[in-house]
């Protein structure tokens, strides 16, 4: 046993030191870096203790960057997950047809999401873009420049970007389950949307736990689309943590409340994760 013990501990040494080494140490530099007034670039370092954490909870624009981020998980999660599952459930079967569509749907994972957000800045353009060639909205600042419609813009480029990499993982999910068991279902009478409510919907459970993870990871990581897209506006109306973490840092050399935000970000996505955790509740099949 202690031979087992020791053989698996020689295999994991490497990965847990590069693990501790590229994410612990700055994960801990920046709860650190959280605790002084500092600009970055100069090595002047004032403690101020827990001053960044209450100024940076009283702030305007953190408030707003929560909530944008709040309605983007809830919006695009249940948006992604909903119509991701119904395409893997419609392309379920092994066709030509529905690998074709699974590989188009997976196109714009494979693009930058830089091009992503350029591209899309450019369909929005109120000047030249699709919605001024459709004729609307019509809108005196465009889609970009009005409140409200930025964030639903945001939340619509993060669904196209998403969707192929859900479809995708839900496809694989539904292809594992076991054959015997939809069979099965299938001679008791159950057919159509009550044998998905009932049979396939539950077996997903380690691909739904999967997708909720990833869902919050890529709200949390918001940065290139609402920068690139709205570039946090208009009145900060599109702000996400992330990048207002790069605007205290790099545009207002406030790195210590930059980092104070960062720390914010990780609890908010800790939290998250583990509510996900307990609301998709146990595996269905440790039951049987």
């Amino acid at each position: 046993m202690l031979k087992r013990r020791l053989f698996v501990l020689a295999y994991l040494s490497p990965a847990v030191l590069l693990y501790a080494l590229f994410v612990g140490v700055p994960l801990v530099q920046t709860f650190y870096y959280s605790m002084f007034r500092w600009k970055g670039l100069s090595k002047k370092m004032t403690f101020v203790g827990s001053k960044n954490l209450l100024t940076v909870a009283q702030d305007d624009v953190m408030h707003k960057a929560a909530v944008n981020q709040f309605l983007l998980l809830v919006c695009g999660g249940i948006l992604l997950i909903g119509v991701s599952v119904a395409i893997a459930h419609a392309l379920a079967q092994p066709t030509r047809l529905a690998r074709t569509v699974q590989t188009v749907m997976l196109f714009p994972q494979v693009v930058s999401i830089v091009v992503v957000g350029i591209m899309w800045s450019f369909l929005f353009n109120p000047r030249f873009g699709i919605t001024q060639a459709l004729g609307w909205p019509k809108l005196e600042n465009g889609v970009l420049g009005t409140e409200g419609w930025a964030n639903a813009a945001v939340l619509l480029v993060f669904c196209w970007h998403a969707v192929g990499f859900y479809v995708m993982l839900f496809g694989a999910g539904i292809k594992n389950i076991d054959g015997e068991v939809l069979e099965a279902a299938q001679l008791d009478g159950s057919g159509g949307w009550h044998r998905f409510k009932n049979v396939t919907w539950p077996l997903l459970w380690s691909v739904k736990k999967v997708a909720v993870v990833y869902v919050v990871a890529n709200v949390m990581g918001m940065f290139a689309i609402v920068k690139l897209l709205t570039k946090m506006g208009p009145d900060n109306s599109t702000q996400s943590i992330l990048t207002l973490v790069y605007q205290r840092g790099w545009d207002e050399s406030q790195m210590g409340q930059a980092a104070t935000l960062a720390v914010y970000g990780f609890i908010v996505a800790m939290l998250l994760g583990g509510l996900a955790s307990l609301a998709i509740g146990r595996n269905p099949e440790r039951s049987r």
